[in-house]
């Protein structure tokens, strides 16, 4: 992942940034600028708002609904958003789940290496959506970019909405062999790109349901069509 090594770099060289332990942004509060520390968490309250990307490297970061923040980052952590949030840059995280709640909006990727991607209903992001090892499961919600995993599977539930592609990267090595993926695209939703599977030999299944629609062409992958 791009942003591991360079997270914590960055972390690091923050002015103010502390080291063992955790930051607290009480419910109501408005900071101008960002926040970092290394082993500790980042804890934002309700009705915040954060002028600036929080970074931590070993904690996780949650914040409080009705809150508007900065981009989200860290490694070896979760990161949790609660309802009505929005985030003005990107979320990220290296060893961690990305939760999502109702009617987030993130105006920027969303991107995990070792975890899954969840988004509730009412959600927009506006970039990509990237797991490596790690499932996509987005309700009611709409992606301006493309999803994209290698080891995880994809749910598209009630009207979702994919404006790019939904990509399964990496190539089975000799003596390895990739687990099956299973790509659900159900209840109205609809990818408007391609679905991609990058090497011919990985067992990769579409399954459309519900009226769920690919507009682009299926590639590498068996298309399984179901009423329900």
């Amino acid at each position: 992942m791009r942003t591991s090594t360079a997270l914590a770099l960055c972390c690091l060289a923050l002015t103010g940034c502390g080291v063992n332990k955790s930051i607290h942004i009480a419910d109501g509060e408005t900071v101008s600028g960002g926040k970092a520390t290394v082993n500790g968490s980042v804890r934002i309250g309700t009705d915040c708002t954060v002028d600036g990307t929080c970074r931590t490297v070993n904690g996780r970061v949650t914040v409080g609904s009705d809150s508007e923040v900065g981009g989200l980052q860290t490694v070896n952590g979760a990161v949790k958003i609660a309802n009505d949030v929005t985030v003005n840059g990107d979320v990220g995280t290296v060893n961690g789940s990305i939760t999502l709640a109702e009617n987030t909006s993130v105006d920027g990727e969303v991107e995990t290496v070792n975890g899954s991607v969840t988004c509730a209903s009412g959600g927009t992001i506006s970039a990509d959506v990237t797991t490596v090892n790690g499932s996509i499961e987005l309700t009611r919600t709409e992606v301006g970019g493309d999803l994209s995993t290698v080891n995880g599977s994809v749910e598209l539930r009630d009207n979702s909405r994919v404006a790019g592609n939904v990509l399964i990267k990496g190539k089975n090595r000799p003596g390895t062999r990739k687990k099956a993926v299973e790509i659900l695209i159900s209840d109205g939703s609809v990818v408007e790109g391609n679905v991609i599977v990058a090497d011919s030999s990985r067992k990769v299944k579409v399954i459309l349901s519900g009226g769920g629609k690919v507009m682009g062409r299926v590639k590498n992958a068996e298309v399984i069509e179901r009423d329900s």
